[in-house]
């Protein structure tokens, strides 16, 4: 497997990074998230470092210059992927493309200010993050190409649109102030 390489900042969507789930009906379990990654992020430095991994665990497993053999690259499964495959919220990015990197061991999970982060709830499709992955080659079951193993993970913004539609409890409620809103003791509930 290829050095570590960080991504630039992009959406997270469709976390699973608490407890291990199959990929496929019968898989294995594992820890997965899949990152966008509009325009912007794609002209970012990270990026390209993330391509040239790629390529470089390719020419790594296949040979010298397979990475530029348009005929080679034709099949295999690339890691990136546009965003217009997918019909789920939040995808919808014009040119944007996806990674969606896993690991079979649970990865590190940071805020902006690098404090680990130990609740489910506080990560969510939606926010801001980068992570730190690694491109491998595989060839299984017929199926060849390039994913990234996640190594850990950074959420940098929470201030976003959750993809999930998922509000705060404080937003879908007013103050409640009708009968009975103070607390009622033990002895005053009806069960």
């Amino acid at each position: 497997m290829a050095a570590s390489v960080r991504t630039p900042i992009g959406i997270l969507s469709f976390p699973n990074l608490f407890s291990p789930r199959p990929r496929a009906p019968g898989g294995e379990p594992v820890y997965q998230c899949s990152i966008l990654f509009n325009e912007a992020a794609q002209k970012d430095p990270a990026y390209q470092a993330l391509r040239k991994a790629v390529a470089e665990e390719i020419d790594d497993k296949c040979g010298t210059g397979k990475s530029q053999d348009r005929q080679f690259m034709a099949g295999l499964r690339s890691p990136f992927r546009p965003t217009a495959e997918k019909a789920y919220q939040g995808y919808d990015i014009p040119g944007g493309i996806f990674i969606s990197p896993w690991t079979k061991s649970k990865p590190g999970l940071v805020d902006a200010v690098r404090n680990e982060i130990l609740v489910p709830e506080d990560i969510w499709a939606g926010q801001l993050v980068r992570a730190t992955v690694a491109p491998f080659y595989y060839n299984t079951s017929g199926n060849r190409g390039v994913s990234f193993a996640l190594n850990n993970l950074q959420v940098c913004r929470t201030d976003g649109p959750r993809l999930d539609g998922r509000r705060a409890a404080s937003q879908d409620f007013d103050d409640y102030t009708g009968a009975g809103a103070a607390v009622m003791e033990d002895s005053e509930l009806p069960f």
